[in-house]
């Protein structure tokens, strides 16, 4: 028993491990904080990918065939509206998630999806974005009075196209050793004026 005791006290006055172990304890804060700065810079990266895809999409949306089609094959002459008038205010919501559009503003035909002019849309978005899903992918077509009936130019809507992401998530490498589970980002989106639709 007596030799127990000096050798505890010997052992309890030994610093001989203490430098590993502050480092040990002082590594885990370190690489913490470096996986969280390294997060932070994947966050932004990933919401200016997002936003550049919608800037992208709304750039694509504006010069190609709308994606409801019965906006683009609008005809107000044979809604007996006369030539020259204003169209009527209208909007629809297409969406990837559904495949389809919904008027949202006035009354009208079949909103109708091109499914085509969708993909290749959705397809420019992935190539800055790959995360993007279609169920990601919302447009809006408001027509606000540009265009005219009987236009012989073009269609006789040219309304703001508006190009949305909503639900996208962020998986963070660092927060997810804490537990912490993916979180949605706030939406974006990018609005252009349809003047050249085709």
């Amino acid at each position: 028993m007596r030799r127990a005791v000096p050798s505890l006290t010997r052992l309890a006055r030994d610093e001989g491990g203490s430098t590993a172990a502050e480092f040990g304890l002082i590594c885990l804060v370190f690489i913490s904080m470096i996986l969280g700065v390294i997060d932070m810079g994947r966050l932004a990266w990933r919401i200016n990918a997002a936003k550049a895809a919608t800037r992208e999409a709304a750039r694509y949306a504006v010069v190609n065939p709308m994606i409801s089609t019965y906006m683009a094959n609008y005809n107000g002459l044979s809604q007996n509206i006369p030539g020259g008038q204003v169209v009527p205010n209208m909007a629809f919501r297409c969406s990837g998630a559904s495949s389809s559009c919904t008027q949202i503003v006035g009354s009208g035909g079949n909103p109708g999806f091109n499914a085509t002019v969708f993909n290749a849309m959705l397809a420019k978005m992935q190539g800055l974005d790959p995360e993007i899903q279609a169920a990601n992918v919302v447009v809006t077509y408001r027509h606000v009075g540009l265009g005219v009936v009987g236009d012989p130019y073009g269609p006789d809507m040219e309304p703001l196209v508006t190009v949305s992401l909503t639900g996208v998530t962020f998986q963070s490498a660092a927060l997810q050793i804490f537990g912490v589970a993916p979180f949605t980002l706030p939406d974006m989106a990018s609005t252009l004026s349809g003047e050249s639709l085709s």
